[in-house]
Parts: C-alpha cells; sequence; structure tokens
C-alpha cells in the first residue's frame, strides 16, 4: 500500500490553548491502529488573530502524519479528529465561534474529494496565513494538488497578517 503525507491544521482560543494543543498532538500520536497513520512532524506554534470571528487570539500548528492511500482513511480520520475535538471540550453553537480545539483535515496526499463531510484539498486553507506558514515550516516542498510547489507564493500575498512565531522549546 502507497504511504500518503496528510496534514492537519490545530487551532485553540478557549482555556488553556496550549494544553489544547498539546492533548492534540498525544492524540495524533495514538491514533487507532486501524487508521495507519504515524506522526511525522509538528510545525512551530503561532499566535494568530481569529479569522473571520470575534475572540481571543488562537494558538496555531500543523501536523503532518504518513498514512494509507486508501479510499476510506480520509473519512475514518475526520470522525478521529472530531473525537479528539470533543474529548477538549469543542462545542458548535455557531459558524467561526472560539473554540477549545480545532482540528482540520487539509491534505490527504494528492487526495481530491467533495462530499457532503469531506472536502480535499480543504477549501480555505491556501487563504489562511496560520495553515501556511507553520506546513511552509515543516514541509516547504510539499506538493498541493493543483499548485504543485507554487503555493507557498501564495502565501506572501496573503494581506492578513502574519502569524506570530512562538519560541517555546517545550513544544510539542
Amino acid at each position: 500500500m502507497t504511504v500518503e503525507w496528510v496534514v492537519v491544521s490545530l487551532g485553540s482560543n478557549l482555556g488553556d490553548a496550549r494544553a489544547h494543543l498539546g492533548a492534540a498532538v498525544r492524540g495524533l500520536r495514538t491514533l487507532p491502529d486501524h487508521l495507519g497513520l504515524k506522526l511525522w512532524a509538528v510545525s512551530p506554534l503561532y499566535r494568530t488573530q481569529p479569522w473571520q470571528a470575534q475572540g481571543p487570539d488562537f494558538l496555531n500548528a500543523v501536523a503532518v502524519l504518513q498514512g494509507p492511500n486508501d479510499e476510506h482513511a480520509p473519512l475514518l480520520l475526520l470522525r478521529a479528529l472530531q473525537a479528539l475535538e470533543v474529548q477538549q471540550g469543542r462545542q458548535r453553537p455557531y459558524h467561526h465561534a472560539p473554540r477549545t480545539l480545532d482540528l482540520d483535515l487539509i491534505l490527504y496526499g494528492q487526495r481530491v474529494m467533495d462530499t457532503a463531510d469531506l472536502v480535499l484539498p480543504h477549501p480555505r486553507a491556501l487563504q489562511r496565513a496560520f495553515v501556511l506558514q507553520p506546513l511552509r515550516d515543516v514541509m516547504p516542498d510539499l506538493q498541493w494538488p493543483g499548485y504543485g510547489n507554487g503555493w507557498t507564493d501564495l502565501l506572501q500575498a496573503l494581506s492578513d497578517p502574519p502569524p506570530q512565531r512562538l519560541e517555546d522549546p517545550a513544544w510539542p
């Protein structure tokens, strides 16, 4: 079975955001064996202003996993990510609400899909510096479906304030 790169963005802006993100990384390290996913890298932490929302600043990072090229794997991973969010107290009172933990499946290899439950690549990831900057830190040569390595140029063109990298020797 072919192995694919899988990118998950991590965000939190409620409660102890760093602790919530740490719990997410631990959860990604211990995903159920049947998913066949192994954590490969975690980016540095970044502080960012809420995107199209109000509330406290976010802490953000991305995690890169290696996973199987299996047609059901992305949806199974999505369910596992949602379970991790619930374990950290995630609630969804309204769109773009502040959250204890937000885990978004950004890429699953070169897969392109559009279902009621999941769109890959994530439809707004290329507009979000808080995804692109940490991803560039850990995988600058990543090939983005439809963009190749040109996705890094998109980061320079964004008008949002750049995320602020946090130096944290204890992270992750």
